[in-house]
């Protein structure tokens, strides 16, 4: 694999002169998602007060909104996975190419998130029973530092999963099981690596905070567009290896015979 560097300089290579669709790109789609988000967030206001229908209306629609913008989700990594294939700007309407796909998308991104939610079960459960009990003001460091230790297993899960969305992509053969059991195998021996390359944009990630968030709308490609080139030399890495079993597999066919 390439030093992470390598990947964030082949990242803004590609966005070079394309800023701006980019910037479009990821303004659309975190206004769409935030849609979902906001009405939820109002029929979680009503509760408890008289307007009990006005509550039931907007969390179902926040609900039902959340669910079918799963696919967007997809469709935002495929924008940019498409336009550094091609090296040309994002294309808005890859931003729902996972309709095309709903129930294929829809399942596999929902059974990655059930995965990774059951893997850090325990350690939701432990500050849900901490904070039940009231204690969590007692020891609140001590207390988070051991769900977070205990949510460890999720977070490695999560990376493990890093490259779900392209697998689904390129290999539309598979079923949803068998995409995250893909993205499972090429990750293997390069969790560290992600971790590591996620990790090394925090301070422009900060940058963006103080910028009330506008700062996000230029550091989510560029995080987007790296994780791509990661995912262009894994798989280009993997299916070498893969190439070479099936080489071997062959040359020893033709010794037996």
């Amino acid at each position: 694999m390439g030093k992470i560097n390598d990947l964030k300089d082949q990242a803004l290579a590609t966005l070079r002169g394309k800023w701006g669709s980019f910037v479009g790109l990821t303004f659309i789609y975190l206004l769409l998602i935030s849609l979902a988000q906001v009405l939820s967030q109002y029929g979680t206001i009503f509760q408890g007060s008289s307007f009990t229908t006005l509550t039931a209306v907007f969390l179902a629609i926040g609900g039902i909104l959340t669910i079918v913008m799963i696919p967007m989700q997809y469709g935002y990594y495929i924008a940019h996975l498409n336009a550094s294939r091609q090296d040309l700007p994002a294309d808005i309407g890859d931003l729902f190419c996972g309709y095309r796909r709903f129930g294929d998308v829809f399942v596999t991104l929902f059974l990655q998130g059930l995965a990774i939610f059951g893997a850090m079960f325990l350690g939701a459960a432990f500050i849900g029973v901490i904070v039940g009990l009231g204690q969590m003001e007692t020891h609140p460091v001590l207390f988070a530092l051991i769900a977070c230790v205990l949510m460890v297993p999720g977070f490695v899960l999560a990376i493990a999963y890093a490259v779900v969305p392209f697998v689904l992509h390129d290999r539309p053969e598979l079923r949803p099981v068998e995409v995250l059991r893909e993205s499972r195998m090429m990750m293997q021996g390069h969790k560290l690596e992600f971790f590591l390359l996620v990790l090394s944009f925090i301070g422009w990630a900060i940058l963006a905070i103080l910028t009330f968030f506008i700062g996000y709308l230029w550091l989510a490609p560029y995080i987007q567009m790296t994780e791509v080139k990661f995912y262009e030399q894994l798989r280009a890495e993997y299916e070498g290896i893969a190439d070479e079993g099936d080489d071997s597999a062959e040359e020893e066919t033709v010794a037996v015979d």
